[in-house]
């Protein structure tokens, strides 16, 4: 009886990530917020958009390199569609990619319930994206290493496209 309620609540669980997902990435589509499976961006209140990761089906599977691609093709989409807007990233496992792109972060400023409820939800991505299930080396498993590093850095934000570059943008279509 007990593994009949316990497997019934893995399945509600699992059903209602998928479902969850699915209705948001419809939201996404429907306001025009949707750049891909992997990626949406939402108004920030300062004239300025934030790119999120959200994964359309809840559950992925994105190495590094797939993700970095889905990211970029994401950001490109947004300069076609909003050319002269600036776009923010705000991260906590993705600052040594942005510095090795030359981009310079500022500390995200939280309260604690914030913090919390930010540390709640990186670990939920973690452990939604099935490549993390993987050993990192002999003594570490990737999403172990991923926990950590969100549990111990300060997020950051950062200006993946400034005003500057959405004008030069612009510049080179007239």
């Amino acid at each position: 009886m007990i593994i009949i309620l316990i497997e019934t609540f893995v399945l509600v669980f699992i059903f209602a990530i998928l479902l969850g997902s699915m209705l948001f990435t419809a939201k996404s589509i429907v306001f025009g917020r949707y750049l891909n499976r992997y990626f949406v961006v939402s108004r920030n209140g300062k004239g300025a958009y934030t790119l999120h990761h959200n994964p359309a089906f809840g559950f992925y599977y994105a190495h590094r390199e797939k993700y970095s691609r889905l990211q970029e093709d994401a950001i490109r989409k947004f300069k076609a569609g909003y050319p002269d807007i600036e776009l923010h990233s705000e991260t906590s496992t993705l600052q040594g990619y942005y510095a090795k792109l030359g981009l310079s972060g500022t500390p995200v400023q939280q309260n604690r319930v914030e913090r919390v409820i930010g540390i709640g939800m990186n670990y939920f991505l973690i452990l939604m994206n099935l490549a993390n299930y993987r050993k990192r080396n002999q003594q570490e498993w990737q999403f172990i290493h991923l926990m950590r590093r969100v549990r111990v850095s300060t997020p950051m934000q950062y200006v993946i496209l400034s005003l500057n570059e959405a004008q030069k943008h612009d510049d080179t279509r007239e």
